[in-house]
């Protein structure tokens, strides 16, 4: 079974658990997933209402667009919380490769850095993709029902705990890779994410609570 289609309570009993998935990984995406839908709740709540009917017709079909992307990253976040357990769970098959010869040895060793950089790529997808989503956030910043903006800075501050928590998934398979050719570019890449994310966040949280939560 997926684990998105678990129930709460057994996603979390799995969790924790001593099974060796679901882990950071896996929480990474259903974090991303929830940002997503409550992104997409406010969509829901701003299509068709009062104020999104007066706007001008590129307008609402641009916000149409990005509401069916929102859907979109949500599904997309889910499927990267699969695509990590099962990365995770080759990588640990690896490590349980005999080594009891030279060559059993090389080929264990073969498969344990095949797939410690494949289990790289689902949570560095996860964080590009929800760098890239704060876009969407930032449609619904600008035309979102104003009495939902409270949700839209939950769903910034969880995008945000999303990206660092793929990046620490990331990092922690990075480590032993430092000879690779890659590392140096990747390293750079993910302190590059992290930044513009907490910028992001912050510029939507900062806007909304200066309108929900003004200082007197």
């Amino acid at each position: 079974m997926k684990f998105c289609d678990e129930t709460i309570k057994q996603f979390l009993g799995e969790l924790e658990s001593d099974l060796p998935a679901p882990g950071g990984g896996s929480v990474a995406g259903l974090i991303a997933a929830l940002s997503g839908a409550l992104n997409s709740m406010v969509y829901s709540l701003t299509v068709d209402k009062k104020a999104y009917m007066s706007l001008q017709e590129d307008e609402k079909e641009s916000i149409i667009k990005f509401q069916k992307e929102s859907k979109e990253f949500t599904v997309r976040s889910l499927e990267l919380m699969e695509e990590d357990r099962e990365n995770f769970l080759k990588l640990m098959d690896s490590y349980k490769l005999p080594k009891d010869t030279e060559k059993e040895k090389e080929k264990r060793k073969l498969a344990i850095k095949e797939n410690t950089i494949k289990s790289m790529e689902a949570p560095l997808i996860l964080a590009r993709e929800s760098l890239e989503f704060y876009k969407n956030l930032n449609v619904m910043a600008k035309y979102g029902n104003k009495m939902l903006l409270s949700d839209l800075a939950i769903s910034a501050i969880l995008l945000h705990c999303a990206i660092e928590s793929s990046i620490i998934n990331v990092k922690v398979n990075l480590n032993g890779l430092r000879n690779e050719e890659f590392f140096e570019k990747l390293d750079s890449e993910l302190d590059s994410i992290i930044e513009k994310s907490a910028k992001e966040k912050e510029l939507i949280t900062e806007t909304v609570n200066k309108i929900i939560y003004p200082k007197m």
